[in-house]
């Protein structure tokens, strides 16, 4: 095919000449094509995963597709921008191979974890469409700022962007492998209304370097002609073509001289079309306009040092400008918005709508908030990728090595000569920080490591044949599941300080295994990790018999769908976003105290931590309170109802009520409603949740004037004495036999069970379907049993229009793309366990925004122990599963019980009815 301009010769297809860089013949079919795909696209007022997105406007046509503004109900109407990941083909092998290609580019964006660059929140699929959600960025984009007041932008300003936008092209060249973003220009660019700095949006055409040569469908290669390199139509880029493109955007900034108006990779000199820039300035974009990409700038970080020093000798701003490693970001002082909104604008492909706000006439001097503070030492936080308040430090997992090599090697020795200067203690401290390893060390599992590795907690060992201790991401707990060995490399990456491959094996273990909370919590802990934040660990079990895994699996769902709508919608004062560590204690109670112990060593070494959400078993969480409480770390109980616990330690809280209440109304329902005289109790005297459930259940029968004709004892786990205990239960001829205990122990009495409809009645931990064998299912429906949520609950109460956003929130975390028809539990419906982890989560945080609303910029555990006092009846919190309003002794005061029952049919119901206070 020959160039209509040029007369050079290209491949038949080619949409520009490989040449000169002109659209070819074909680009006018291409656009065609894209407008008649676009005009398939949603108009406002549509609605998108069960209304949860609403679309408010189409922004325009970008690189991957539509973009469009919505609203997401589920954040109470927060903006985000959503975009559909368009296919040219109607061939449906190919049209899937491009939805593969698109899922791809997906997971690829959702690793970039720049503060600049918005964030991928949701990714889904509808009928055949497919579409991604981001971040929205208030703000102007600087082709609208051109484009309204015609006129050149101060050279001062825009170096400042130029500096912001290569330190973000900085971080992607050091990924591995290397992100090019391929569209770089000035509408890609948005000045924030609220930080005033430069974000850079659109990756619709990035992609990672080592993926050029596979069998893959580009949604587009070619960039913006006038703005992308010579290279770059010939399948070349590579990170240098981004400082290529970004130079010609500066071009422009600069000159108001519009590359697309004129020949192809022809770039004066900028002194000739604006005299008042400085000669500095020139040389750079010379340099950088280069056709020869060996000529040009060879990395960001060279270009970014030269931009750098312009600043500082011509502007008077010292010191690393923006720099995401050092923590020395600071807000772009002078670009401010004019009165325009992105979403009237025919650009659309930014991604941003732009806040209406007004600014100075751009030939005045623009409000500066001062130069930039000089890099020092004390300003150098390598553990940091964005300025943190006092007490608040980032994510360790972000700063292992390999994440950001070229500075690290400038950062060390600067900060070793000013602490050596202040004191030979201070530089042994820091590079003993240096030197430590961060809960990593190598073991089975690839991870497992010294408990509390370098005192500072995080770390696993194994125990016979548990792993126990607490994880960042450097271990997988829960592997025997679809995506275990996706986790396991991910944990041995995220070792290694490789957390690009770390996240993306994450990303496919979540693709494989949609439901897996533990991948999930590690990844929204990497989404969040630039910002400042609060640490939490999730107390819970991830190894034994499978009653205690599906308990601990639902315990980090609860927690993750709390993590996600408090980060989401930045629900905690001053922007700070929320860490979940995992705890897992083992097969074994006593294996809590060690794990007790790693938390006592965390809190001592990380301020960010703020306390625990855990255990879910009465007898860990007594286990883990005896270290906890008198190192004053607050715990919140997502389901240990003992009564050993109440108003054992002031930093104990837990939002299910006690075994007394439990029991009380289980005696109750035993007599009323199953019309029972006489009862054999089972129990095990040792453990405190069947101890005291037994005793409260046999005090209120008997005091009813009823008969317990048979007390049988037996011992957690050790199912093989239960069908003796049951025959000699069954000849005292008993007409209802209560089991305190839990699943997996009751399944042998099922299992045993006579003809008839002898019932079996229990508390609330018999409520665990994954601890029930399949051979225990023929004696189901003899089951009844007290428990403390139910997920039909609100709408059985005639509360259906008031259910609260986690119920629409659960299935769009664990069944994103409704692949589960059948609302099976763990996917699409939540069990009780997770709605009471949700809401022991609810309540940690709620605690924490409490303690914060001070005006604190950081909380202590002792903050949030005195806030949790505070969430008391006239501050009650609405929680899934009821009223959560603690009393004076941790126990929530007259919070709803639920009766379930089995049907013939084998299905769980609900009695109409709750005991207690369900709303606040």
């Amino acid at each position: 095919m020959e160039c209509p301009y040029c007369k050079a010769e290209n491949r038949d297809g080619g949409r520009f000449c490989s040449s000169c860089g002109r659209p070819m013949a074909s680009a006018a079919l291409s656009s065609t094509e894209s407008s008649a795909i676009t005009s398939r696209s949603l108009v406002p007022g549509s609605r998108l995963q069960g209304g949860r997105y609403v679309i408010k406007k189409v922004l325009g046509q970008g690189g991957m597709g539509a973009a469009l503004l919505a609203t997401d109900n589920r954040l109470d109407g927060k903006p985000v921008v959503i975009k559909e990941l368009i296919s040219e083909n109607t061939d449906p092998a190919r049209f899937q191979e491009d939805v593969r290609n698109f899922k791809r580019e997906v997971a690829l964006l959702a690793h970039i974890d720049h503060p600049l660059v918005p964030s991928v929140t949701d990714h889904f699929q509808e009928g055949t469409r497919y579409f991604m959600v981001q971040e929205y960025v208030e703000g102007e984009n600087l082709e609208e700022r051109l484009t309204q007041h015609n006129q050149p932008l101060k050279e001062r300003e825009v170096l400042i962007c130029a500096s912001e936008i290569l330190d973000i092209l900085d971080y992607l060249a050091q990924q591995t492998p290397p992100i090019v973003h391929r569209d770089i220009k000035p509408a890609n660019i948005i000045i924030g209304s609220r930080d005033r700095r430069a974000h850079l949006v659109d990756f619709g055409i990035a992609r990672a370097e080592a993926t050029r040569n596979a069998q893959r469908k580009q949604t587009s290669a070619l960039g913006t002609p006038g703005f992308a390199p010579p290279e770059q139509y010939q399948g070349n880029a590579d990170p240098r073509s981004d400082l290529y493109a970004l130079a010609a955007t500066i071009h422009y900034l600069v000159t108001n001289r519009d590359p697309r108006n004129y020949p192809p990779f022809s770039y004066p000199p900028v002194r000739t079309l604006n005299a008042q820039l400085s000669p500095e300035t020139e040389q750079v974009l010379t340099r950088a306009l280069l056709n020869d990409i060996l000529q040009r700038y060879q990395s960001a970080s060279a270009m970014k040092q030269d931009v750098d020093e312009i600043l500082r000798r011509r502007f008077g701003i010292s010191g690393n400008i923006d720099s995401y490693v050092l923590g020395v970001s600071g807000p772009m002082a002078s670009i401010t918005n004019p009165t325009i909104s992105s979403a009237e604008s025919p650009t659309g492909g930014s991604g941003a709508v732009i806040a209406a706000s007004t600014m100075p006439d751009p030939l005045t001097p623009l409000p500066g908030s001062g130069p930039i503070p000089t890099l020092t030492a004390a300003a150098s936080t390598p553990s940091s990728l964005t300025p943190t308040p006092s007490g608040l430090n980032p994510i360790v997992g972000m700063t292992q090595t390999g994440q950001r090599r070229t500075r690290s090697k400038y950062i060390l020795p600067i900060l070793l000569a000013a602490l050596i200067i202040v004191g030979g203690g201070g530089a042994f401290a820091l590079f003993s920080f240096l030197r430590a390893p961060r809960g990593s060390g190598s073991t089975e599992n690839a991870a497992a490591t010294a408990a509390g590795g370098a005192n500072n907690g995080i770390g696993v060992t194994k125990v016979g044949n548990d792993y126990i201790g607490i994880s960042d991401g450097s271990f997988s707990f829960d592997t025997n599941r679809a995506d275990g060995s996706l986790k396991l490399q991910a944990a041995q990456s995220f070792k290694k300080g490789d957390i690009s491959s770390a996240v993306s094996l994450w990303h496919q273990a979540v693709a494989e295994d949609s439901n897996d909370a533990e991948a999930l919590i590690y990844l929204e802990n990497q989404h969040i990790a630039a910002f400042p934040h609060i640490t939490i660990v999730v107390g819970t079990m991830l190894s034994g018999d499978s009653g205690s895994v599906g308990t601990g699996r639902d315990n980090l769902q609860g927690a993750y769908v709390a993590q996600k709508e408090f980060n989401d919608g930045s629900k905690l004062p001053g922007g700070l976003k929320v860490r979940l560590l995992i705890a897992s204690s083992g097969s074994q109670t006593d294996y809590v105290k060690q794990v007790a112990e790693q938390v006592v060593h965390l809190a001592q070494s990380d301020p960010t931590f703020v306390g625990v959400m855990g255990w879910p078993y009465s007898s860990r969480s007594v286990e883990a309170l005896s270290l906890l409480g008198a190192a004053h770390i607050p715990m919140v109980s997502q389901t240990s109802s003992s009564d050993e616990l109440s108003g054992v330690s002031p930093y104990f809280f837990r939002v299910v009520p006690s075994n007394t209440i439990q029991g009380i109304q289980g005696a109750k329902y035993a007599e009323l409603s199953l019309h029972a005289k006489k009862v054999a109790v089972f129990v095990d005297i040792k453990d405190p949740y069947s101890q005291s459930l037994a005793q409260d259940f046999t005090r209120q029968f008997q005091k009813d004037g009823n008969t317990v004709v048979a007390t049988e004892q037996y011992t957690i786990g050790k199912t093989d004495q239960l069908p003796a205990l049951l025959q000699d239960a069954l000849s005292h001829s008993p007409d209802l036999i209560y089991f305190s205990g839990y699943a997996s122990d009751v399944s042998p009495l099922l299992i045993n069970l006579p003809a008839g409809n002898l019932p079996v009645m229990g508390g609330d931990a018999l409520y665990q379907l994954n601890g029930y064998p399949s051979s225990a299912r023929a004696g189901f429906s003899h089951l009844r049993f007290t428990a403390f949520a139910y997920p039909d609950e609100w709408s059985a109460l005639g509360l259906e229009a008031r259910k609260p956003a986690f119920f629409s929130a659960y299935p769009a975390a664990f069944d994103p793309n409704s692949t589960h028809q059948g609302s099976p539990y763990g996917f699409t419906r939540a069990d009780n366990d997770a709605m009471l982890s949700y809401d022991a989560m609810t309540a940690v945080l709620t605690g924490c925004s409490i303690a914060l609303s001070s005006g604190k910029k950081s909380i202590t555990p002792s903050d949030l122990q005195q806030a949790l006092k505070q969430v008391n009846v006239n501050n009650a919190i609405q929680g899934v599963s009821g009223r959560i309003a603690f009393g004076p002794d941790g126990d929530p005061l007259d919070k709803a019980i639920v009766i379930l029952y089995v049907s013939p049919e084998g299905y769980i119901k609900m009695e109409p009815t709750t005991l207690g206070r369900f709303l606040k």
